[in-house]
């Protein structure tokens, strides 16, 4: 499942060292759109996600986990953002095969 996980932090991301960890942990895969916001692939429940995430930043931050489906989105050209490019198709590929 294809999730965006957008945080709004009271400080840096670079500030909480275990973050990024724990986005790696989570996902099969991920990418970081911008400083606060991923998208992750993962076998995980939102749940899961979002506990593995409330440990790694404070009381007062904000972790959103929202199901996402790539499958009639849209985007520019991501030019500049290759790893971003070949993160999308390859999520929208997963999505349009058959589980089995």
């Amino acid at each position: 499942m294809l999730y965006s996980v957008i945080c709004r932090l009271q400080r840096p991301a670079a500030e909480y060292p275990t973050l990024s960890g724990a986005i790696q942990a989570v996902g099969v895969a991920n990418w970081a759109v911008n400083e606060c916001t991923w998208l992750v692939e993962s076998d995980r429940t939102p749940d899961e996600i979002r506990d593995t995430l409330g440990r790694t930043i404070e009381a007062d931050d904000l972790a959103l986990v929202l199901p996402v489906s790539v499958g009639r989105g849209r985007w520019t050209t991501l030019g500049q953002f290759k790893y971003g490019m070949g993160f999308l198709k390859g999520a929208l590929m997963r999505e349009q095969t058959p589980s089995r």
